[in-house]
């Protein structure tokens, strides 16, 4: 595979339906151009195995990609292909069908590696490090060269399940944690923007914003919201909208967010938390306005060449002044009011300056 613009490829295809993937793309180029063996891990629903499916979809990989699912019930025989009943008995030998199991793709997906039991995932060393599966007198030479581990598990966490998990994870040189770098309003209305442009669903428009904030404040009242967990709320409001035959989400369908697994505690406050959010949409709309006028309150002075166009340009930031001082600010806007009222300050004074000097001209 041509490798000089795979990065590239990748970001492509996970910038059509996921946020806050670039790093993601990053590691899985570095994997597959490399060859080598890497840990995607975090806390559920950052879609882990969506990302990594669509990527494999997208580079044409399907068919040399093998994905194994681990966990308590995992054992040598499903790692390798399975047994080879056949032969166990009429020869009394115990071999597998490698050619059946992950050897023989060039690409491997393990989901929860670190859940297998520990014989599992030292007879894996064993192999990783031989490069070829061995059994007894039956031998296997590996294909695969990229090994896609997807597990919530941290590497500390990893390390504390004992030896044989300890030294799997040094067959992994890469490592990335999917956690978003914050969980903030903004971040899942990044997403929701996203969802929204591929949803044929009744549309949120300034409700997602709004539900953004809901989720943004549960999160950080420790009811963490994951982003499956959010787009299953964004889901569940269009939903919502769609039942009472609008094509618009309302402020009635939010409240149906208290059925959603992880948002049950939004049952008693959830409409005070929208009133509350709506209020601050509104603030936020309303303050976005005044910061426009004084953009263009600025560009008209900027081109100002006579006193009384400065002195126009200075009645009209005296006038915006006044409305920034009377403006019901939430504490969200707070140190923005506070940045604006400042260069109010400073550009009237330039205004005042501007016009006497215009004057002596």
């Amino acid at each position: 595979m041509e490798i000089s613009n795979l990065y590239q490829r990748i970001r492509s295809i996970l910038d059509e339906s996921f946020v806050f993937a670039n790093e993601v793309a990053r590691i899985i180029a570095l994997a597959i151009g490399g060859k080598k063996n890497m840990i995607v891990y975090g806390p559920g629903g950052h879609a882990k195995s969506a990302m990594i499916n669509e990527v494999i979809r997208g580079l044409n990989l399907v068919e040399d990609c093998f994905v194994q699912f681990f966990g308590e019930g995992m054992d040598e025989s499903r790692l390798f292909g399975g047994l080879d009943f056949g032969k166990l008995e009429r020869e009394k030998v115990l071999e597998y069908f490698p050619e059946r199991s992950f050897l023989n793709k060039r690409i491997a997906v393990f989901e929860e590696l670190f859940d297998a039991p520990a014989s599992v995932l030292l007879a894996l060393k064993d192999t990783l490090t031989a490069k070829e599966m061995r059994n007894g007198s039956q031998r296997f030479q590996m294909r695969t060269e990229t090994i896609i581990v997807l597990t919530n598990r941290e590497p500390g966490e990893i390390s504390e399940l004992g030896a044989a998990a300890h030294a799997l994870t040094e067959r992994f040189p890469l490592q990335l944690d999917l956690r978003w770098a914050d969980y903030s309003a903004k971040s899942y209305l990044s997403m929701f923007e996203k969802v929204a442009r591929k949803s044929k669903g009744p549309v949120l428009n300034g409700f997602k914003a709004i539900l953004a904030e809901i989720l943004a404040k549960a999160s950080e009242e420790g009811n963490f919201v994951s982003p499956r967990t959010a787009v299953h709320a964004f889901e569940v409001c269009q939903t919502a909208a769609a039942l009472r035959g609008s094509d618009h989400v309302g402020q009635e369908d939010l409240t149906d967010l208290r059925f959603v697994p992880g948002l049950e505690g939004l049952a008693s406050t959830i409409e005070a938390d929208l009133k509350a959010a709506m209020e601050r949409a509104e603030a936020e709309k309303a303050f976005a306005a005044l910061e426009a006028r004084y953009t263009s309150t600025e560009n008209e002075l900027g081109q100002a060449e006579t006193p009384i166009r400065a002195l126009q340009a200075c009645k009209r930031l005296s006038v915006l002044e006044n409305e920034l001082g009377n403006f019901r600010c939430p504490d969200v806007l707070t140190e923005r009011r506070n940045n604006l009222r400042g260069m109010v300050s400073r550009k009237m004074a330039e205004a005042q300056a501007k016009a006497l000097e215009t004057t002596r001209v």
